[in-house]
């Protein structure tokens, strides 16, 4: 089978593709992905910490926190004080925050209304479903099992 041809080629590809459009996106809107996906994060879960949005995004609590005073900077988002917590911050996002990710949404559907049209209402429903699946069954697959199993594979090219 042509290498290109394989399912997580192609949604390596459109991973890619869909990045480089948000980064677009974002960059005309004077914010980074990272920035940008924090700002979606709190929008969804307002309770979040800096620690939880680094865990949702997939960067060390370090790159948030650089990330979150850069939004607070240029008044995309507030720090405020924990009620119960001293420790931790809330982190509340601001009008002009609210705005500039109104618009990043916006331009968001856009682009993944374009790269699914080919899809009906219900195949759009069905995809999302297997996506869950599949992130499902790779979240809960031990590393090493998920070691073994590429081990075999390998012997198996050989």
């Amino acid at each position: 089978m042509n290498p290109r041809d394989y399912i997580t080629c192609m949604m390596s590809q459109l991973t890619h593709t869909m990045e480089r459009e948000m980064t677009s996106t974002a960059r005309e809107l004077n914010l980074t992905l990272l920035q940008l996906a924090a700002l979606a994060e709190l929008n969804h879960d307002p309770s979040l910490s800096t620690a939880d949005l680094a865990r949702l995004t997939f960067v060390t609590p370090q790159n948030m926190s650089l990330t979150v005073s850069k939004l607070a900077a240029e008044g995309f988002l507030v720090k405020k004080l924990h009620p119960t917590n001293a420790r931790v911050n809330r982190l509340v996002i601001t009008v002009r925050g609210g705005k500039v990710l109104k618009k990043a949404v916006t331009r968001a559907a856009i682009i993944e209304r374009e790269m699914f049209a080919g899809l009906s209402s219900r195949q759009k429903y069905e995809l999302r479903n297997q996506l869950r699946g599949c992130l499902a069954r790779i979240k809960t697959e031990t590393p090493r099992k998920s070691a073994s199993r590429a081990a075999r594979s390998a012997k198996q090219v050989k």
